[in-house]
């Protein structure tokens, strides 16, 4: 029986992927994170803490008013998954942000241009112009962002 118990007692511990998220209410999901900090470096827990930040911006874009509601409905989703789960749907729901931002800015630079060719005959405003550019730069960096989500994306659906 002693052998048992050690048996048990030596087990290797689950790799971080494999762990199960304990997160019933808020404070608990704060314990189970606390804990991963002492098993685990910030480096490898990076994309998981990316993802649960990104599941707190998706409820706030769903309308959830208030951060503790967000938090809420964050641990909801994740609590019972596991860490990779929870890291695949924190990504997915960072490249549909990325995705809903391209949009709207793309709507902006649209009607902007609209504005810009309406005024060429007179001359386009340097307030459009301006803002024009500083869109511009906006979407290409939400691009380069979108780009970098899909390739971990990718990389986090490997086995």
């Amino acid at each position: 029986m002693c052998v048992v118990v050690c048996f048990i007692g030596c087990a290797k511990p689950a790799d971080l992927p494999d762990i199960t998220v304990s997160a019933a209410s808020p404070g608990e999901f704060t314990r189970f994170r606390a804990e991963l900090d002492t098993r685990f470096t910030p480096e490898q827990l990076k994309d998981f803490d990316t993802a649960t930040q990104e599941l707190r911006l998706d409820a706030m874009n769903r309308d959830v008013a208030t951060a503790a509601a967000r938090e809420e409905d964050m641990v909801r989703v994740a609590n019972g998954k596991t860490v990779h789960a929870v890291t695949l749907l924190g990504w997915q729901a960072r490249k549909a942000r990325f995705l809903r931002e391209i949009a709207e800015i793309s709507r902006m630079i649209d009607h902007d241009e609209q504005q810009a060719v309406r005024t060429a005959a007179t001359g386009t405003p340097e307030s459009v112009t301006r803002r024009l550019g500083s869109e511009r730069e906006v979407l290409a960096k939400l691009q380069h962002n979108l780009a970098d989500t899909e390739a971990r994306l990718a990389e986090l659906a490997k086995p």
